[in-house]
């Protein structure tokens, strides 16, 4: 199968995917214009997206990702009583609070097309993109530098006082506004592209 007709079968299913998440409510707002702008061009289709999110965690163990269990996700800004509140649910396991920028991975049909949305993203301001896949199918990541993960407890127990979650969450929320002010750089410069 030539490289040109693994990049259409990709494309068809991921666009498949994407309509069929869409449906069902599963596709995060803040980035939904991006990706229909993405995937209206030829060279190109979206795979997976997050326009960014504050997490709080229980792990069983470090770096037990399989088995965490989400104790509150928020695609936005958020107040440290949210934090406080979904606390509660916690029983074993290490607590973290995260905060995590933007991330987009978007298929390219050739080297060329890959580069060129590869700068368009660093000049918007995600500085830590990159290829991260180049054999079958070509894929760049769009990701930023900006995240959070701290240690705030475990077996459901804070280790530390109101006044530091405070402060983690002043540090998610401004982590949010990044973000949205790079995804908004990132809208325009594929704007721009559409119109040329």
């Amino acid at each position: 199968m030539s490289l040109e007709s693994v990049f259409l079968k990709h494309k068809k299913i991921a666009l498949a995917k994407l309509q069929s998440a869409k449906e069902e409510n599963l596709v995060d707002r803040g980035v939904l214009n991006i990706l229909s702008l993405i995937n209206q061009l030829d060279d190109y289709y979206t795979s997976s997206s997050c326009a960014g999110r504050v997490l709080l965690l229980e792990l069983p163990s470090l770096g037990d990702k399989k088995n965490a269990v989400f104790l509150g996700k928020w695609h936005r800004k958020i107040e440290s009583v949210e934090v406080l509140n979904s606390l509660e649910k916690a029983s074993k396991g290490f607590l973290w609070l995260l905060a995590q920028s933007p991330i987009i991975h978007i298929g390219a049909r050739t080297a060329d097309a890959a580069d060129k949305m590869l700068k368009l993203a660093i000049s918007a301001g995600f500085k830590h993109s990159g290829l991260k896949s180049f054999d079958k199918k070509i894929v760049v990541e769009v990701v930023s530098t900006e995240r959070l993960d701290a240690p705030v407890g475990k077996d459901g127990k804070l280790f530390c006082d109101n006044e530091y979650i405070n402060l983690l969450v002043e540090i998610c929320n401004e982590i949010i506004d990044k973000s949205n002010l790079k995804l908004s750089r990132f809208e325009a410069k594929l704007e721009k592209l559409h119109n040329f």
